[in-house]
């Protein structure tokens, strides 16, 4: 763990060094101490900004002052998000201590903007690189058909199984029922209006 960290450390320092903005904000949370807890390998990243890049350690025995937790694919989504408001934490990726300092971490890590494939490249190949970066394309595919797919048929479970839930042809009655129904209160209230004045 200690020699991905250094290679991943010694990448990111050397983008930040062409980043005079993105170092100076790095340079800004000194003192500041994060961790990223993996689920799933079980394994936590602890941050330390720096004024000349960052320092990544796999042990710390201290107090953070931010904590960030979820799956490595659910950390990388929510890196990748592409609106400008702050990441909302939900049930895929959990926080707990500053939330202002996390969602600024989330925000540099969307400013890096590396290109995990081709710095792979440089330590594994260019074509163990590509096909590593095949894989992780083929699963967030996959990953992404199965959420819509599994979402489809709960909803034709619920509607057509269980019956919990209506169709639209149902709805469209229900709402036209609702009409005629409000219309007929209308009326009465005309009817009951003309007899008591008459």
């Amino acid at each position: 763990m200690s020699f991905i960290l250094e290679h991943v450390e010694k990448i990111v320092n050397d983008v930040l060094l062409t980043d005079p903005d993105l170092l100076a904000d790095v340079a800004a949370m000194e003192g500041k101490v994060m961790a990223v807890e993996l689920v799933g390998p079980d394994k936590t990243i602890y941050i330390f900004p720096e004024s000349s890049g960052i320092h990544l350690q796999p042990e710390y025995g201290g107090d953070v002052h931010v904590l960030i937790k979820g799956s490595p694919f659910a950390l990388l989504k929510m890196t990748r998000q592409q609106d400008k408001q702050p990441a909302s934490f939900d049930g895929d990726v959990e926080i707990s201590g500053d939330l202002a300092l996390g969602q600024h971490l989330q925000q540099m890590i969307k400013r890096l903007d590396l290109d995990w494939e081709e710095l792979l490249s440089h330590k594994i190949g260019d074509v163990a690189a590509h096909q590593i970066g095949n894989l992780v394309r083929s699963l967030s595919a996959w990953a992404k058909d199965s959420h819509e797919s599994m979402e489809q048929n709960i909803g034709e479970y619920l509607r057509i199984e269980a019956e919990l839930t209506p169709n639209k042809t149902e709805i469209d009655q229900f709402m036209n029922d609702v009409d005629d129904l409000r219309n007929d209160v209308d009326r009465l209230e005309q009817r009951i209006a003309r007899l008591t004045s008459g």
